[in-house]
C-alpha cells in the first residue's frame, strides 16, 4: 500500500541526478533555430528537451516536464510542443511529408471501412453510465450524444431509471465489500451539502477508498454516529479520526461508543489566521486612506481639532499594522509547532517540543489586543489539545524501526544521520509536490546525500522506504475528504434529480464504486486505483461489469 516510498529513498527514481547535470552542461549561449518564438532556448536546448519529452512513457521520470518548464521559464504546453516537433523532424523523410507507415495504412483502411457495431440494450446503458460517470453530462444532454453517436436516443425517464437501479446494484455492493486489507486505518471525515442537505464522506487518506458516502437530512451528532457504526460495519477498523472543528464531531464519537484518538485538521485554523492577517490589514488601510483624506485639509490651512482627528486616525492605523505583523510572526510559529520534520536538519519533532511552541505562540497571540485575534486564540485553544493527536501515533512505529535500524548501523550516530537524511528528503521532496520550488536545489542535494546512504546496500534502501512510508502514513489534516468533495461536487451540482434522500442515495453509491474503481491518471498513484491501492478485489477492476453490464 505505499505510494510514495520510491520518490524518496530509491537511487533509480532520482531523476535530477541523470537530468540535471546534463542541463548544466548546455551552453548558456547560442543561436535559436529561425522563426522560433523563443530566441532565448537555443539549438541545445530545444534538443535537451526533446530528447527528455520523447523518452517513452514508462521510462520518463515522473515531474521531469515540470521541472524543464520551470528552468527554462515558459509552460508545459511549450515543452511538449518542442519535443514533437523535433521528433516529427527527425523522423519526416527527405521529401518532407510524414511516414506513411503500416500502421497508419491500417488505421487508413479501417476508418474508410469501419467495423458495424450492434446497439444492444447492455452497450447503451454502458454509454450512458460512462456519459454520468466520468463524464459529468446531465440527463438530457445523454439524449443528444446518444442521437448523434447511434443515431437513436432515450429519454429522461429511461437514463433516471436506469441511473436507481445501477445505484441500488451499487449500494448492494459497497455493503459487501470487505475493508479489512486497509488494517487499522485513520479516517479523514467531512461534510459536503446539497442544497442545506449534507452528505456526510469517510475517506481512508493514504488509498483514498471511500469508506463510507451518506446521504442525509442533517449533521447532528446522532447521525454523524450512525455513520461511523454503519462504517465499521464494513469491516473498517478506525484507529483515528481527522476532521475539522465541527462541533457534533466530538458527540458523534461518544453516540457511536468510539473511543479513538482525534486529529483536528491542522490547515483549516492556520488558514483562518491567515485570513484574519488580510482583514487586519484590510482595515489598516481603510484608516489610512482615512488619514489622508484628513491630511489634505490640514496642508492648506491649520485646524487644531482637524490635526487632533488625523493623528488618532495615523495611530489606529499604525497600531493595527504592528497587529497584523504580530499576527504573521506567530503564524509562523503556529506552522512550525504542528510540523511533522523539521526540512532544515530532518528532525522529526518530539511532541514535547511542539506542545511547547504551540503554547508560547498562543500565549503570544493572547496579549494581541484586537477583538478578531481574540476570537482566533479561543478557536484555537478549543482545538489545541488535538492539533498534535499525530505525533503520539508516530512515537512507537518510530522507536520500533530506529531499533531495528540500530542492528545495522553500528557506528556512533548512525541511526540519526541516516534518519535525519531520509526525513529530511521526505519533507522537501512534500514541499515540491506542494508547489514550493524554492527548496528544489536543497532537495537535490538532499536527494544525493540520501544515494550515498542506500548505494549498494538494499537493507538500508528498505529501511529508508519503510521510514518514508511511516511518515507518509501519517494523518495531520483531514485534505483527503476535501479532495473527494471536490470531485463530488460538480456531479451533484448537475443532478436534478437528487432532490430527495432516496435518490441522492443511490447517486453516491454509484459515484463511490465508480471512485474506488477508478485508475488515477497522474501522479505517484497512477495507473492504479483506490481499491488496488488497499488491496481489495472485487473480482473486477470494472465497475461496469460488477453493476451488471458487461462488454459485448
Amino acid at each position: 500500500m505505499s505510494v510514495y516510498t520510491a520518490s524518496a529513498s530509491s537511487a533509480s527514481v532520482l531523476w535530477p541526478s541523470p537530468i540535471e547535470p546534463i542541463w548544466q552542461m548546455l551552453p548558456t549561449s547560442g543561436e535559436a533555430p529561425p522563426g522560433s518564438k523563443r530566441p532565448d532556448l537555443n539549438v541545445a536546448d530545444r534538443l535537451f528537451i526533446a530528447a527528455v519529452v520523447n523518452l517513452p512513457q514508462d521510462q520518463r521520470p515522473w515531474g521531469s516536464i515540470t521541472w524543464m518548464a520551470d528552468v527554462f521559464a515558459t509552460s508545459r504546453p511549450t515543452i511538449y510542443a518542442i519535443g514533437d516537433r523535433a521528433r516529427d523532424a527527425i523522423t519526416a523523410p527527405p521529401s518532407g511529408r510524414p511516414p506513411q507507415t503500416a500502421t497508419r495504412a491500417r488505421e487508413a483502411v479501417t476508418i474508410k471501412q469501419p467495423s458495424e457495431i450492434t446497439i444492444t440494450p447492455n452497450r447503451l446503458a454502458r454509454t450512458v453510465l460512462t456519459l454520468l460517470m466520468p463524464g459529468g453530462v446531465s440527463n438530457r444532454t445523454v439524449d443528444a450524444v446518444l442521437q448523434v453517436a447511434f443515431n437513436q436516443g432515450r429519454s429522461v425517464g429511461y437514463v433516471s431509471e436506469l441511473l436507481h437501479r445501477a445505484g441500488q446494484r451499487a449500494g448492494q455492493i459497497l455493503e459487501r465489500v470487505d475493508h479489512s486489507p486497509l488494517g487499522p486505518v485513520v479516517q479523514a471525515r467531512d461534510e459536503l451539502f446539497t442544497g442545506r442537505e449534507p452528505n456526510l464522506l469517510l475517506v481512508e487518506p493514504h488509498s483514498l477508498v471511500i469508506t463510507g458516502l451518506y446521504a442525509t437530512a442533517d449533521r447532528d451528532a446522532e447521525t454523524w454516529g450512525c455513520a461511523l457504526l454503519l462504517t465499521q460495519d464494513r469491516q473498517v477498523q478506525i484507529r483515528g479520526l481527522a476532521e475539522d472543528g465541527c462541533i457534533p464531531y466530538a458527540a458523534s464519537c461518544r453516540v457511536a461508543g468510539l473511543d479513538t484518538a482525534i486529529q483536528k485538521d491542522v490547515w483549516h485554523p492556520l488558514a483562518d489566521a491567515l485570513q484574519v492577517v488580510r482583514d487586519i490589514e484590510r482595515e489598516a488601510l481603510r484608516e489610512l486612506t482615512a488619514a489622508e483624506r484628513l491630511e489634505k485639509p490640514l496642508r492648506k490651512r491649520w485646524s487644531e481639532p482637524g490635526f487632533a482627528d488625523w493623528a488618532a486616525t495615523t495611530a489606529r492605523a499604525e497600531r493595527l499594522l504592528a497587529q497584523s505583523a504580530q499576527l504573521r510572526f506567530w503564524r509562523e510559529m503556529l506552522w512550525e509547532a504542528v510540523e511533522l520534520v523539521d526540512w532544515r536538519n530532518g528532525e522529526i519533532r518530539d511532541r514535547a517540543f511542539n506542545q511547547w511552541l504551540l503554547d508560547e505562540s498562543l500565549s503570544a497571540l493572547q496579549r494581541i489586543d484586537h477583538p478578531r485575534i481574540q476570537k482566533l486564540v479561543e478557536r484555537l485553544r478549543t482545538q489545541a489539545p488535538e492539533l498534535l493527536t499525530f505525533l503520539a501515533g508516530v512515537e512507537q512505529p518510530l522507536a520500533d524501526w530506529q531499533r531495528r535500524v540500530a542492528q545495522h548501523f553500528t557506528a556512533p550516530n548512525g541511526v540519526t544521520l541516516f534518519q535525519a537524511s531520509v526525513a529530511r528528503l521526505w519533507r522537501l521532496e512534500h514541499a515540491l509536490r506542494s508547489g514550493h520550488t524554492q527548496f528544489r536545489a536543497v532537495a537535490q542535494r538532499a536527494r544525493q546525500q540520501v544515494a550515498e546512504w542506500i548505494a549498494n546496500d538494499p537493507t538500508a534502501q528498505r529501511f529508508a522506504e519503510e521510514l518514508v512510508t511511516l511518515l507518509e502514513r501519517t494523518v495531520r489534516t483531514s485534505s483527503a475528504a476535501e479532495t473527494i468533495n471536490s470531485v463530488l461536487r460538480p456531479y451533484l451540482n448537475g443532478r436534478r434529480e437528487c432532490t430527495d434522500l432516496g435518490s441522492r442515495q443511490l447517486f453516491l453509491n454509484l459515484f463511490a464504486l465508480w471512485f474506488n474503481l477508478h485508475k488515477f491518471e497522474r501522479g505517484p498513484r497512477q495507473d492504479q486505483s483506490p481499491y488496488e491501492l488497499a488491496g481489495i478485489d472485487l473480482g473486477s477492476n470494472d465497475w461496469l461489469t460488477l453493476l451488471g453490464f458487461p462488454p459485448d
